[in-house]
C-alpha cells in the first residue's frame, strides 16, 4: 500500500481509513460516514484508523464535525479505533481528536504546549470569544515573534471565521476549530470546521441558481453576503487576501465545491455538508498580514486588539503583565519559559515601554520557575535593560528572594561560561 494515498473500505458498521488522510482525499471517508448512516441505517459505527499514517487537521476536524451532527441528530453513537503508528495515535490524544469523537472513552487533552491549541467545540458568542482568546494567547506564549501588527491581523482573521459559524451557519452543534505552527517556519494554520447549511445553500438564499463553485467563488469577494444586515461580507475576502503572503495558504471546502490557494473554485464529487476552511498565514514580514486585509490597511494605529486589551494600562504607557493570570503553574520550569516567552513577546511589540510585573496573590515559587522566568530573561536582554525596563510589584519577600538568587545565580552561571 502507497502510505500517501488514502484508501477507505465498508464492513457493515465499520468504516476502514488507511493511509493518509488529507484535504485532496478526505471527502471519501465523508461519503462513507453518509452511506453507512443514512443508506444502511447503522447507529453504532466504528471509525476505524488503525491503519492511518498521516492525519492533517483540517480533515479530521471536518470528520468530526459531520460525526457531533450525527450524534445529536440521528443518535448515532461513534466509537474509535486510533492508529497504530506511534505519533499519529498520540496526536489523535494531543489533539484532542478521541474525545470529540468518543467522549465516553477517551478522556479530554491535557496537551498544553505553548504554540498549539487543540480542538475545541463552541456554540456561542461566549464560547468563541474565549477560544480566540486562548488561540491569541498561545501564539504570545510561542515565541513565534509576531509582530503587534500581524498579531492583531491574526486576530481579526480567527474573529472573522468563527463568527461566520455563528452567523450563517445555522449549527446547533456549533463549530470546531484548532491551531497548529510549524517548527522551522514563520507560519500558523488555524483550522474552523461546521457540519451546518454550508456555503453554497447559505449562498442561494439571495442568488437563486448558482452552483456550488460560484457560491465559493463568490464567498471570497469583497463585500458579498448573502445578508447585509449580518455583515459586509468580508471576513473570507479578508482572510483569502491575508492567505496570500508569502508561502501562506487558504482552502474551503464546502457542499460540492473547494477553492485551495490558486483561488480557482472546482466542483468535486462528494460533498461536505457544512463548511471548513483551513488558513496557513505567514508572519515573515513584520506588518504584511496588516497590509493585505482591506478592512485593516486604512488604519495606521492599533486600537482595541487583545494585546492591548490585556495588558496596556488605562492611563499610563506601561505594560501590566500579571503573572498569576498567565501561568497556571508558578512550580516549574515549563511554566517559567511559558511566561518568558510571552513577555519577550511583548516586549519585542512595546519596545520603548515599562514592564509592570505583578507578583501580586503569589507567596512563593519554585527556584526553576525563577529562573527560568526571569533569571534567563535577565541574561537575554541584559542587566541595563532589565534594570530600566523590569519593575517588579506585589512581590513578597520570599519570592523577591528567590528571584534574586536566580538571577545571581544565573549571571554567574554565564559569566563561568565564557
Amino acid at each position: 500500500m502507497n502510505p500517501g494515498k488514502l484508501q477507505v473500505d465498508r464492513d457493515g458498521d465499520r468504516i476502514r481509513i488507511a493511509g493518509a488522510l488529507v484535504l485532496r482525499s478526505f471527502r471519501r471517508v465523508l461519503a462513507a460516514i453518509h452511506q453507512v448512516t443514512h443508506d444502511k441505517g447503522f447507529v453504532d459505527v466504528t471509525l476505524d484508523l488503525s491503519a492511518a499514517t498521516y492525519v492533517a487537521p483540517g480533515p479530521m476536524l471536518a470528520v468530526l464535525a459531520a460525526c457531533d451532527r450525527l450524534r445529536d441528530e440521528m443518535d448515532v453513537n461513534f466509537s474509535l479505533i486510533r492508529p497504530k503508528e506511534g505519533e499519529v495515535r498520540r496526536l489523535f490524544s494531543n489533539a484532542n481528536w478521541a474525545h470529540l469523537l468518543t467522549p465516553s472513552k477517551f478522556p479530554p487533552s491535557t496537551w498544553s504546549p505553548t504554540d498549539v491549541m487543540p480542538a475545541r467545540r463552541f456554540a456561542s458568542p461566549d464560547e468563541q470569544g474565549g477560544i480566540v482568546n486562548s488561540i491569541l494567547d498561545a501564539v504570545l506564549s510561542s515565541g513565534a515573534g509576531l509582530s503587534r501588527e500581524n498579531l492583531a491581523a491574526f486576530e481579526w482573521a480567527i474573529n472573522e471565521i468563527t463568527d461566520n459559524v455563528l452567523q450563517h451557519a445555522n449549527c446547533p452543534q456549533g463549530g470546531l476549530v484548532q491551531l497548529s505552527q510549524y517548527s522551522g517556519s514563520q507560519e500558523v494554520e488555524f483550522v474552523v470546521a461546521d457540519a451546518g447549511r454550508g456555503i453554497p445553500t447559505t449562498m442561494r438564499t439571495a442568488r437563486t441558481g448558482i452552483s456550488d463553485a460560484e457560491a465559493l467563488t463568490l464567498s471570497i469577494e469583497r463585500g458579498i453576503t448573502r445578508d447585509n444586515d449580518a455583515g459586509q461580507g468580508n471576513g473570507l475576502f479578508g482572510t483569502q487576501r491575508a492567505a496570500r503572503v508569502g508561502t501562506g495558504r487558504f482552502a474551503i471546502h464546502s457542499g460540492y465545491a473547494s477553492v485551495g490557494s490558486d483561488f480557482d473554485a472546482r466542483m468535486e464529487a462528494a460533498p461536505v455538508g457544512g463548511t471548513l476552511v483551513v488558513v496557513r498565514l505567514d508572519y515573515s514580514d513584520p506588518d504584511a498580514l496588516w497590509r493585505a486585509i482591506p478592512a485593516l490597511a486604512g488604519f495606521r494605529e492599533l486600537s482595541g486588539d487583545y494585546v492591548e486589551n490585556r495588558y496596556e494600562h488605562e492611563t499610563d504607557d506601561v505594560l501590566h503583565f500579571v503573572v498569576k493570570r498567565e501561568a497556571d503553574s508558578v512550580g516549574s520550569r515549563s511554566a517559567g519559559r511559558l511566561v518568558r516567552s510571552k513577555l519577550q513577546s511583548l516586549m519585542s511589540m512595546y519596545a520603548n515601554y515599562p514592564v509592570h510585573v505583578d507578583f501580586d496573590g503569589i507567596s512563593v515559587i519554585s527556584s526553576s520557575f525563577a529562573d527560568e522566568f526571569l533569571g534567563k530573561l535577565f541574561v537575554r536582554i541584559g542587566a541595563l535593560q532589565f534594570m530600566s525596563t523590569i519593575h517588579l510589584t506585589g512581590v513578597s519577600p520570599a519570592v523577591r528572594s528567590l528571584l534574586d538568587q536566580a538571577i545571581f545565580q544565573r549571571v554567574h552561571q554565564e559569566t563561568d561560561e565564557k
